[in-house]
């Protein structure tokens, strides 16, 4: 069942990425830089990405990253997900959907810095990347809602994750020339067992001698905050924002000897370029 899902996901991802091409493809005889940027849209950035890690004697850092909210084409990215819609009626939307899983990583790097870690031969908790589906609706005053069913198609956890999240865009005047625009998220998301124990677990060939028995991670629950304030100025396409991501797992990994609770915390800062 696992290995189907998981080849019905590449096959996903690999129809995502012929939509991307499709829409990129112009006639060499044109080509120019503006007919290679005309589809895409929204805040194309570079940010800061400070994490507060959930493992134990991780300290914390901050990365470079290229994050994108808008799309190109009909492909919409969301930062680290990226989709198209298959289906759109003014209430009811449906997409097709691939996400980069990173803020439970852990590297190589991270772990011989940590005395705690380092005493286990642990291997690295990588980054995954998932496919699948997600349903929403348009609520009342605002408000949005969306259920997604993610499967890891990267061979990581090989397992998968359902989510369902709230989410609105409210302009807010704060006496600027242009309103500030803050988005709002919060939802809910279960992991399965197996997602949960390839980052959180500690397996029976990564226990050295003396060291505890080993640890196997639950199916689990983690709830999820996100807000992002951005900005764009005045008689300009530069636009910049500053945002946070919040993730409270349950016991499951809090429970975990390689974590000091459930809480991962994510700030960023970026600034960019509205298409």
């Amino acid at each position: 069942m696992t290995i189907a899902l998981a080849r019905a996901g590449r096959g996903l991802m690999t129809l995502i990425a012929a939509i991307a091409l499709q829409q990129t493809a112009v006639a060499e005889s044109n080509y120019s830089w503006s007919s290679f940027t005309e589809p895409a849209y929204g805040l194309w950035s570079l940010a800061a990405n400070h994490r507060i890690s959930v493992f134990r004697d991780v300290p914390t850092h901050t990365t470079p990253a290229l994050l994108v909210f808008g799309g190109y084409g009909s492909v919409f990215i969301e930062a680290n997900r990226f989709g198209h819609n298959f289906y759109r009626d003014g209430t009811w939307f449906a997409s097709a959907v691939g996400n980069l899983r990173t803020h439970s990583t852990l590297s190589r790097q991270q772990i011989d810095n940590s005395d705690v870690l380092s005493r286990y031969d642990l291997d690295e908790r990588k980054a995954a990347l998932e496919a699948g589906l997600q349903v929403g609706r348009r609520l009342p005053h605002g408000w949005f809602a969306r259920f997604a069913w993610l499967q890891d198609v990267s061979q990581r956890h090989r397992s998968s994750e359902t989510e369902l999240l709230l989410y609105r865009r409210d302009e807010l005047d704060l006496g600027l020339p242009r309103p500030v625009i803050l988005l709002s998220v919060a939802g809910v998301q279960r992991q399965s067992a197996g997602l949960n124990n390839y980052y959180f677990g500690i397996d029976k060939k990564e226990i050295r001698e003396g060291q505890p028995s080993v640890y196997r991670a639950d199916a689990g629950w983690s709830a999820e905050l996100e807000l992002i304030a951005s900005y764009r100025l005045r008689n300009s396409d530069v636009g910049v924002y500053a945002g946070l991501r919040h993730y409270q797992y349950d016991q499951s990994v809090s429970d975990s000897p390689l974590t000091h609770g459930g809480l991962i915390q994510q700030y960023f800062t970026g600034v960019g370029w509205y298409f």
